[in-house]
């Protein structure tokens, strides 16, 4: 549910031309996290690890032009670094030191961050022609695959297998790019494409002119450095059914170098495909997903995964019943990691809901001594409310 904000007098001299809403959810739970995994141990109250859903602030405002056109613009506040505990687990260590320490070994708590970061971000303008977003909005291949997952990017979902991105959903998908833009197509006989265009930079930062003096150019001005992202997306809307297809591709980054650069060099060019269903068939809805591709981070020679999820929902009025299973498979021993995920939801209005969330993610590698191999397990009992 979204609600006007109360007139402000820094909003005063546009109110009368764009109506500004305030819109979010917040999310909180209590985590238990066990397994071999690297700091695998532990309980805390989150709004990270053991949550539904994302905790988020909403801003938007929508300004009627004439003409069947609307400009948009939202910005996205993420409140979750402000549960101080980025982490999640009691024995947070995530040291370069520490990952050398044998499990059960005392070691220094780390310092976690805490503060607003961003979320969604983008500036729009919506006609006939569709919806064109320039700034940061989801990918297309985030919400493809969320056609698939009735758990959302939450706890058993696999998107980030159990709080990091190595062998899950996010080791092949961008949530978004900080610079792209986004163009969604109208919906024709229950049709719709979308294309986003991230144009990155592989070039490093000139810090110093021909004659070897220093650059006049301030640091804020340099274009960052970044892949080059393209994703194609296609849905199918009619009834009970929902499909959708995305096409995600990275291009080749041989500088590793440049400003804000990922400091590794070599990322060769990449490309997945996903393709996502649900059918609802009254109280329960049946969900299933593909993907096969390479993994983002490939260097040298591209990285092969291949996954598949299915899940069902039971909506039962006021408990609703979610079961999800989502496997990947990746490298060239064809690792296999799983992720089983349960969820009850009780809801107790049309906008708040406690919650039991159940994951087991077995990476498929037996335990390193790193977040990447063994098995963890979250248990979590939570409540969330939206506005």
């Amino acid at each position: 549910m979204k609600k006007s904000l109360v007139a402000l007098a820094a909003l005063a001299a546009t109110s009368a031309f764009a109506q500004v809403t305030l819109s979010g959810n917040i999310d909180f739970a209590n985590a238990s996290v066990s397994g071999s995994q690297l700091l695998a141990r532990g309980t805390t109250i989150s709004q990270t690890t053991g949550t539904s859903s994302t905790s988020v602030l909403n801003i938007r405002a929508v300004e009627d032009i004439g003409g069947g056109m609307k400009v948009t613009g939202h910005y996205g506040l993420d409140p979750r670094s402000l549960a101080n505990d980025a982490y999640a687990v009691t024995n947070n260590n995530s040291t370069t030191a520490d990952v050398t320490t044998a499990p059960g070994t005392a070691k220094a708590q780390a310092n976690t961050a805490t503060g607003l970061s961003r979320d969604e971000l983008f500036v729009g303008i919506e006609g006939a022609f569709g919806n064109l977003r320039l700034g940061a909005p989801n990918s297309i291949g985030l919400n493809s695959f969320q056609v698939s997952s009735p758990l959302g990017t939450g706890v058993g979902s696999s998107y980030t297998g159990g709080g990091t991105a190595g062998t899950m959903t996010n080791s092949y998908v961008q949530t978004r790019y900080n610079r792209s833009l986004r163009w969604d197509s109208p919906v024709i006989n229950g049709f719709q494409a979308a294309i986003l265009y991230a144009p990155g930079n592989d070039q490093p930062a000139v810090t110093t002119t021909a004659s070897g003096t220093a650059s006049s150019v301030p640091v804020a001005m340099l274009i960052p450095n970044a892949r080059n992202g393209t994703e194609f997306g296609l849905r199918y809307t009619n009834g009970p059914l929902t499909a959708s297809y995305a096409s995600v591709e990275q291009a080749t980054q041989t500088n590793g170098a440049g400003w804000y650069a990922t400091g590794t060099a070599g990322l060769v060019k990449t490309k997945v495909n996903l393709i996502n269903a649900s059918y609802n068939l009254g109280a329960t809805t049946v969900y299933a997903g593909w993907n096969d591709g390479d993994a983002l981070a490939s260097t040298t020679t591209v990285t092969a995964t291949k996954g598949q999820r299915l899940a069902i929902k039971q909506d039962m009025g006021t408990v609703v019943l979610i079961a999800q299973q989502s496997t990947q498979t990746s490298g060239t021993s064809n690792t296999k990691a799983t992720v089983t995920g349960l969820r009850a939801d009780y809801l107790l209005s049309k906008t708040a809901a406690a919650y039991i969330g159940y994951e087991n993610w077995d990476t498929g590698a037996a335990y390193g001594n790193n977040l990447t191999t063994g098995t963890r397990k979250i248990t979590s009992i939570g409540l969330r409310k939206s506005f």
